[in-house]
Formats: C-alpha cells, structure tokens, sequence
C-alpha cells in the first residue's frame, strides 16, 4: 500500500505549479553557480600557478649557499584553490589566500663598547604582520563573521534555502489538507497502517524534491566537466556523492518537520504560517544572531596588543642573549662561544615568532569555533558546514593549510640543519653567516611547499556536521510517527 500513496503523492506534486516553478528555479540557479564559478575558478588558478612560478623561482636564486637559503628561505607559502568551491564557497574571498614567510631579515644590533654587531632575523612562518592572521582585514566585518556581504549562488546556497522551503512547501497541508478534505478517514478506515501513511507521505515528498535537485546538479557537474578547466579524481566524486547525500539528509530534515507540523494543526494555512516562521527563524535568523553572538561572548586580543605583546617577548629573549655574548662572532671551526649563541638566539627567535603567532591564531579560532557551535542550534548553518568541511572550501580547509604550513617549516628548518652538518667545514651553527656552511645548496634537494586537498582532513572536518544531521533527522522521524499515531482522526 505504501507504493500506491507514494505513486499518487507523486502525481499530485510533478502536476503542480508549484513543482514546475522550483524545478525551474533550482535548474537556473545550477547553472549560474557551474558559469560563474568556471570564471572565478580559472582565475584563481591562473593565479596560484603564477605565484607558486615566482615562489619556485626565487627559491632557487636563493641556493647560493646554505645561509642564503637560510636567511631568506621559500618566501610566501600559497593555498590551493579547491576544485569544488562551487559546492560551497565558505567565504573564501574572505581568508588569506597564503601565509607569509618572513623575508625581510630585520636586524638586531648587538653593542660591547665599540664593538658593535647585527644580527639578522632568519626565515619564519610571519602570517600577515599587524593583521588578522586569518581574514583579509580590510574586507572583514566587525563582527568577524566569514560569510560574505553578498549570496553566493552555491549548492549550499541552494541546498539550505531552496530544499528546506520546498520540504515545508510540498508537506504543509500533508495531514492536515487530507483531514479538511476527509479524506484521511477515509484512507485509514481501509486495511492501510498509519505507518504506511507516513512513510508513503515522506517519500512522495523526498522524491519530488529529489528529482530536480539530482537534475540541477547534474547539469551543473555537465557543464564544469565539459569545460575541462576543473580537474576531477577520484576523491572529488567521493566529495561530490557526500554532499548530495547530506543535501538529501537535510532536505528529509524539513520534509519530516512539515510532516510533522501539519499532523499536529487541523488547517493547512495555518499550518503553512507555523512552518515558515519556523523556517524563518531556524534558517535565516539564527545562524546570524547566534554567529554574532558567539564572537561577542569570546573576545580576543587585539592585533595591536598581539604585536605589543610579540614586541616585548622579542626584547627579552634579546637581552637574555645578548648579556652572554662578550664578543663578535667569527667564522671559526669549531664555532667559537660568541657564534654558537649568537645562531643559537636567531633561531630561538624564529621559534618565538612562530610560537607567538600560532598562540594568536588559536584565540582567533577559539573565537570562530565558538560561533560556529552556537550556530549549530540550525540545521541550516550545519549543512553549510559540512558542504564546506566536504569540498574543502571556508575554515576548515584553511586551518588544513596553515597546519600544513606549520610541518613544512619544520620540515624545511631540518633540512638547513642536515645539509649544514654534511658540510665539514662548517661551524655548525646555523643562523648567522660566520656558523653556517657557505657551500651551494642542491635545489633539486630543497624540500618544496605544496599545498594538498587531504581528503581525511576535511572529512574529519565535516563528520560532526553530518553526525548532527542524522541527529536531527532521528528526532523529527521519531516525533512525526509518534505524532501521528497519536493524532485523533476529525
């Protein structure tokens, strides 16, 4: 029997104005998402490759020999952009598109009457100096928030805004339009369980929605594919079944909630009017209030006083240093006691740097973090989220990069020490030009700074999200069927 009432909900849904007019919707709106994203997409590839080019480039004039290498090291490390941001953008216009590498070489001065000696500032992870270390500051609200001032034509776009309204809007008048026609009791008073009634309601709605939505990202996955500018593997078709699937968990999330609203209310207009203030609130309001609100409630050092704070820290390891040093270091095998502190205070302020930046950086997420979870109270904001986790686009993917960032560097800053220990007329003291080897470097052998899309990452990313969908889909599923079960038939 469940077949029979899926078949005729079906038929009354595809014969209505209101399936042929968010079909139509849903197709447009794919498409303009697949054009305007293979215009976006190639220019931030193109770029990307430009800068990584230069990045390459310069490294290798920087091989001359090891303290070369050292002082000035890659430069700027560049973030990929992700193949899929037209599942979900996730404000990337909004965060650092890379993270600088100190390239300056800022010097100290070290004085002993008149002896006097500089001691410059070696290669470190600098993140952008005076600034939020995620967001491009100049284009970044008060509030902190990453969404951008403007929509965005997504699959997210479309899959919290457009799928939760058609759920409520093909399930308002589900129970309570058949208990105004009569024609509930009717339907009940045959051999046909209320179990039946409600699973065949469900999927004649999920499938009316389904099926334009399938379509409408099929044709926009056609026409990117076709266009050969984005290259697909096999882990973006993996992403690209995920995302589907949560688009269809949530979109059963409202199917559910319309469901179950209009067993509870005996007239569909009104039952309508419950549901979109419902949607109202759940979808467009709170996740603005409560993300606002979250970064309130967290508030953060300043940049002023980060760069106060990374100021005075820097003087102190200085003096700490500078009260051992008797005299100027010199090129001396083995190293002489001036030379092996002196490298030894350059790299400490290296680590100090980054150790400084990386503890602003995590208020600065702590921050987000926060704002994200109160955020989660709507499923609205959760799908986006996993959208974003899925196609490796927003916050996530980039606090992905900057951990990447953070393993080159040491990777990179081992590579200087176990080049310079081959080197046996070194002093081996890497930091300053009188300890560290002045042999060329191999730059075939220097360690290159890749940005990868891991796959594991941005799933460990998005996994909360999607548990908390299917949470929310179990609660609505269990509340429905008792509703109805319990529901007195007029």
């Amino acid at each position: 029997m469940i077949f029979h009432i899926v078949i005729r909900e079906l038929y009354d849904h595809l014969s209505s104005l209101r399936f042929a007019l968010t079909t139509l919707l849903i197709l447009i709106l794919m498409i303009v998402n697949a054009v305007v994203y293979l215009g976006e997409y190639k220019q931030r590839i193109d770029i990307y490759r430009g800068r990584t080019i230069g990045s390459q480039n310069r490294l290798q004039s920087r091989c001359e020999t090891l303290y070369d290498l050292a002082l000035r090291g890659p430069g700027h490390l560049y973030k990929k952009p992700s193949p899929l941001a037209f599942c979900a953008d996730g404000g990337e216009k909004l965060l650092l598109d890379e993270v600088r590498g100190s390239t300056e070489g800022r010097t100290r001065r070290w004085w002993n009457g008149d002896d006097f000696y500089e001691f410059t500032e070696i290669w470190a992870l600098a993140y952008p100096p005076n600034v939020d270390i995620l967001f491009i500051a100049e284009q970044v609200p008060s509030e902190r928030s990453i969404m951008p001032n403007y929509i965005r034509i997504d699959w997210g776009f479309v899959t919290a805004v457009l799928l939760s309204f058609m759920g409520i809007l093909f399930t308002f008048d589900s129970i309570s339009g058949e208990q105004e026609r009569g024609t509930l009791r009717l339907i009940l008073s045959n051999s046909i369980s209320r179990n039946a009634v409600i699973c065949g309601k469900f999927l004649g709605a999920f499938f009316t929605i389904a099926i334009p939505f399938l379509f409408g990202t099929l044709v926009s996955i056609f026409i990117i594919y076709l266009s050969g500018a984005v290259p697909f593997n096999s882990s973006h078709w993996v992403r690209l079944g995920l995302i589907v699937c949560a688009a269809l968990i949530y979109t059963s999330i409202f199917i559910f909630l319309g469901i179950l609203v209009s067993s509870r209310i005996k007239e569909s207009s009104t039952s309508l009017a419950i549901l979109l203030l419902i949607w109202t609130v759940w979808v467009v309001l709170l996740p603005n209030a409560l993300g606002s609100l979250g970064n309130r409630l967290h508030a953060r050092p300043s940049a002023r006083e980060f760069m106060a704070r990374a100021r005075d820290s820097r003087e102190e390891l200085r003096g700490r240093y500078f009260a051992r040093i008797k005299e100027p270091p010199r090129q001396e095998t083995p190293a002489t006691i001036a030379t092996a502190l002196g490298a030894e205070y350059v790299n400490k302020d290296a680590e100090l740097r980054d150790h400084l930046h990386a503890g602003y950086l995590s208020a600065e997420i702590r921050q987000i973090q926060a704002a994200r979870s109160l955020t989660r109270i709507s499923p609205a904001a959760i799908v986006q989220y996993a959208f974003e986790g899925l196609a490796g686009t927003g916050l996530p993917r980039h606090l992905d990069f900057i951990t990447q960032t953070r393993q080159y560097a040491k990777q990179f800053r081992q590579f200087l020490i176990d080049t310079d220990r081959a080197d046996p007329e070194s002093p081996h003291a890497v930091g300053i030009p009188e300890g560290t080897s002045q042999k060329p470097v191999n730059f075939d052998a220097v360690p290159k700074f890749e940005d990868q899309h891991r796959f594991r990452a941005d799933f460990n990313a998005a996994i909360i999200d999607l548990l908390l969908l299917i949470l929310f889909l179990l609660v609505l599923f269990v509340g429905t069927f008792l509703s109805f079960l319990r529901m007195e038939i007029g």
